[in-house]
């Protein structure tokens, strides 16, 4: 692991984190290499937070791209319930881009924004409230 672990994105990463309804305990320990749990519902996911000058082209494997992080946290000793996610924030985006750790592979996981609460309050001119509240 190279250099001092990203503050300012752990941190958008956190904000990020609650605005889509997880819960974020960061890591206690120094010595284990991600920076948070994100609890939500009946997911919990260990999240390690990373800054990218560069985007995978094409044809490039994210694993090989990403190859430090997918090693690290593959190897990370946590239980079975608990998944692994890198979540990369790239220099020319405000967004993050989340892969999710499977055996020997990551995959990309869209993530809804959701700054602007989803439907509050939505009205229609005949019908009144949504019927979902």
């Amino acid at each position: 692991m190279r250099g001092r672990r990203p503050v300012v994105t752990i941190e958008a990463a956190r904000k990020f984190a609650e605005q889509q309804g997880y819960r974020w305990v960061p890591n206690p320990d120094a010595d284990m290499p991600y920076d948070a749990l994100a609890y939500q519902d009946h997911d919990a996911i260990a999240v390690r937070v990373r800054t990218s000058r560069n985007s995978p082209g094409e044809y490039d494997l994210w694993e090989e791209f990403f190859r430090d992080d997918f090693d690290i946290l593959r190897t990370l000793p946590m239980s079975e319930g608990i998944s692994r996610e890198l979540w990369v924030r790239y220099v020319w985006s405000r967004i993050f881009q989340r892969y999710r750790v499977y055996d020997n592979r990551l995959s990309e996981i869209t993530m809804i924004d959701r700054k602007k609460p989803a439907f509050p309050g939505y009205t229609t001119p005949l019908r009144g409230k949504h019927p979902d509240y």
